[in-house]
Order: structure tokens, then sequence, then C-alpha cells
């Protein structure tokens, strides 16, 4: 579990109180990382009249900025790795 869930808890015993708080929400957790990599995957297709656009690489730009924000969401959506 990536701190950044607990890091404004300064007291351990609230840290370890809110750290199972998160455990118990595993279940809607895991959804909502399966939306955000349902949205990430779709958000990876181009096309080729992508490309027409003469703001195509500003769309690119957004594109990948977007694909990052949501990996990050996954990662710290993943409570079980540690």
């Amino acid at each position: 579990m990536k701190t950044i869930w607990f890091q404004h808890i300064k007291e351990k015993e609230k840290q370890e109180e809110f750290k199972k708080s998160v455990v118990g929400s595993k279940i809607v957790l895991d959804k909502l990382k399966e939306v955000c990599y349902t949205l990430s995957k779709n958000g990876e297709r181009s096309s080729l009249s992508d490309y027409d656009s003469p703001s195509w690489a500003l769309r690119q730009a957004d594109k990948i900025g977007y694909a990052r924000a949501l990996k990050e969401i996954i990662e710290i959506l993943t409570i079980d790795s540690e």
C-alpha cells in the first residue's frame, strides 16, 4: 500500500486504523482500478484521422498525460502489493 493513503495522519495508531479501512474497501477499490484500466486502454487507441488535425501533437500530448495520470491512480489503488 502506498503511503499516500495515510501520510496526512501523524499518529501510528490512527494510520493503522485508516489502513484497515482502506483494505476493507478492497472490493470497491479493485472495481475503480478496473474502470481506470479500461479508460486507459480506450484512450490509447488512435486512428489515422487523428493525424489530420493541425493540433495532433497537442492531442497526442494530452492523451499521453491522461494515460500517465490513470496509471498513477491505478498504482495508488493497488493496495495489496506490499
